[in-house]
C-alpha cells in the first residue's frame, strides 16, 4: 500500500511521516481505494444495501478522508487508477475493468461531494452548538434532518462526532426515523386509495357509457 499512500500524497501534496491525521487520512484512502478498485472489478455497484453499502461507504469514507487532506475535487478515481497501475499484472481483471472502475467511482465521487460539502457544514454547526451547550451528544433529531435533508449517512455523522468527542443520540434519531417512515407509509396508502378511487370512477363511467 505505500506506493499507493506515496500517490496520494503526490495528489494532495501531503507526505506520509509528517503528521499522524495526514498519516492516517493515506492511510485510509489507500485501504479503501484497493478496496473499491477490487469490488467494481468484481461487479459490485454502489447502492443503499448488501455489499453494494459496504462498497459505497468504504468510498465516501476515503472521499471525507481526501477533504482532510484538502481535496475539494474528485481524486479518488485517480487514486483507484493507480492501484490498477501497481496490481494489475498480477490481477489482470483489474486491467480489464479499469475505465468502469474509474467512471464508478468518479461518478459516486461527484455525488457524494455535494452532500458532504452542505452535510459537513451544517453538522459543523451541531457540534459547535453541542459544546458550547456543554452536552457530550448531538441531539438525534437534528442527526436525522441532516440524513433525510441531504442524505448525510448517520454513520459518517457518528465519525465526525465522535472525532469531536461527541456521540449521536441513539433514541432521538429512530424516533425521527419512525415518524418519517409513518407519513410516508401514510401517503402511500393515501395515494393507492385515489388510485383506487379514480381507477372506480373509471369503471362505472365505462359501463355508463360516459366519457
Amino acid at each position: 500500500l505505500r506506493d499507493i499512500m506515496d500517490f496520494t500524497g503526490e495528489l494532495t501534496g501531503t507526505r506520509y511521516g509528517t503528521d499522524d491525521e495526514i498519516d492516517l487520512a493515506l492511510k485510509v484512502i489507500a485501504d479503501h481505494a484497493r478496496a473499491v478498485t477490487f469490488a467494481i472489478s468484481d461487479g459490485a455497484l454502489p447502492s443503499n444495501e448488501g455489499r453494494g453499502y459496504v462498497l459505497r461507504r468504504l468510498l465516501r469514507r476515503a472521499v471525507r478522508f481526501g477533504r482532510v487532506l484538502g481535496m475539494a475535487e474528485p481524486f479518488l478515481y485517480r487514486v483507484a487508477g493507480a492501484v490498477i497501475d501497481k496490481m494489475g499484472d498480477t490481477y489482470q481483471e483489474l486491467v480489464k475493468n479499469r475505465e468502469l472502475v474509474t467512471k464508478v467511482v468518479k461518478t459516486e465521487e461527484e455525488r457524494f461531494g455535494e452532500t458532504l460539502a452542505q452535510g459537513t457544514d451544517m453538522l459543523s454547526g451541531l457540534i459547535s452548538e453541542a459544546k458550547q451547550a456543554g452536552r457530550n451528544y448531538i441531539d438525534g433529531e437534528q442527526a436525522f434532518r441532516l440524513y433525510d435533508t441531504y442524505g448525510f449517512p448517520l454513520e459518517l455523522t457518528e465519525e465526525i462526532a465522535g472525532e469531536n468527542g461527541l456521540v449521536v443520540e441513539q433514541e432521538g434519531f429512530a424516533r425521527a426515523m419512525e415518524q418519517q417512515r409513518s407519513r410516508a407509509r401514510s401517503a402511500r396508502q393515501e395515494t393507492e386509495y385515489l388510485s383506487e378511487k379514480s381507477a372506480r370512477m373509471k369503471n362505472v363511467l365505462e359501463q355508463t357509457g360516459e366519457t
